[in-house]
């Protein structure tokens, strides 16, 4: 069983929440048990999945801004302000990898410049290549991870 870490306010010490903290051991099983999946491709997440997924993180999190404003404003000790222009940064990122999804295309490769490419098309288009593990930052906990895993979600 993981251990767990308080997390404590820096601007009056008292805790805020708590987090697993893994072992090394655990964090490679995590890390495998991801690649596998992402190597699973009869169990990809279609575009439209993945888009209603991210329309109801945008819907959550809209609906809770004055909760998260406050988890960010203890957790990080930074101003109410502040921490509220956080949440509504992380709430647009969810929104831009929305648009950068319908907006996903390849690009067409010039041929024809040699006899053996003569009457050929090439195109390439970007995929994802694997798993990454991230570590975020202490002093915009909400945005960092918003913009670790949201993209990778999309």
């Amino acid at each position: 069983m993981s251990k767990t870490i308080e997390v404590t306010s820096p601007f009056d010490g008292r805790v805020v929440g708590s987090v697993p903290f893994n072992s090394v051991e655990e964090v490679e099983a995590a890390i495998n048990l991801a690649s596998e999946t992402f190597l699973d491709t009869k169990k990809a997440l279609p575009a439209y999945k993945r888009v209603e997924i991210l329309e109801k993180v945008v819907e959550i999190m809209s609906s809770q801004v004055d909760e998260l404003t406050k988890l960010c404003a203890s957790e990080g000790g930074k101003p109410w302000i502040d921490s509220q222009v956080e949440v509504h940064r992380a709430i647009n990122g969810v929104k831009l990898a929305i648009e950068a999804l319908g907006a996903r295309e390849g690009k067409q490769i010039a041929m024809g410049h040699t006899v053996s490419s003569a009457n050929r098309i090439a195109y390439t288009l970007k995929e994802p290549i694997g798993v990454v593990a991230a570590i975020s930052a202490f002093n915009h906990p909400l945005n960092l991870a918003i913009h670790q895993v949201i993209p990778a979600i999309a």
